[in-house]
């Protein structure tokens, strides 16, 4: 938004300074929430990372361990243990899946909200330089205020010379005729 300061007062500019100050700071509490979503999606994505892991490990422990009891034989039948492995390496599977699942729902969630960080870090950045605008064109309403009373000042004083002198001139040409 591009405005000429001279065409502002100083309360005018004060008042549009403080409501780009106030839309700023808006901004700034946007970007600081959107910053602590991602860092909950990154938390989120991690602890799904290491779940998967934790899943990935425990199956290959349980078939080292079916692979064991199938080696020896000799608690149950091949058909049984056969039955017990195909059950348990289901559940483990099933577990894997819902981890790799999970992982990639923190994943989308951690895309989503790392753009929405750079969406209001723009939107702040835009209202951060607004904001710097006004102040700056509220400084130049103050200067422009202070030279015009400046000038008022000075006219007022040149005004009251030339009425003096003029006075002068008057009482110099009354006196004369007498």
């Amino acid at each position: 938004m591009d405005v000429a300061s001279d065409g502002l007062n100083l309360e005018q500019a004060a008042k549009l300074r403080l409501v780009k100050d106030i839309r700023e700071r808006s901004a700034l509490r946007e970007l600081s929430n959107m910053e602590a979503r991602r860092q909950i999606a990154v938390d989120a994505l991690q602890r799904a990372s290491e779940n998967l892991k934790g899943a990935e490990n425990r199956r290959a422990k349980v078939e080292a361990e079916l692979y064991q009891e199938l080696a020896s034989r000799e608690t149950m039948s091949a058909s049984e243990l056969d039955r017990r492995c195909q059950l348990v390496l289901g559940r483990l599977a099933a577990e894997i899946e819902s981890a790799r699942d999970a992982g990639e729902q923190a994943r989308i969630a951690h895309e989503q909200a790392r753009q929405a960080v750079n969406e209001a870090r723009t939107i702040w950045a835009k209202r951060s330089a607004a904001s710097q605008k006004w102040q700056e064109i509220e400084g130049d309403v103050q200067r422009t205020t202070a030279v015009r009373s400046e000038f008022a000042a000075e006219i007022d004083a040149d005004d009251g010379a030339l009425l003096r002198y003029q006075g002068g001139s008057r009482n110099q040409a009354v006196g004369g005729w007498n």
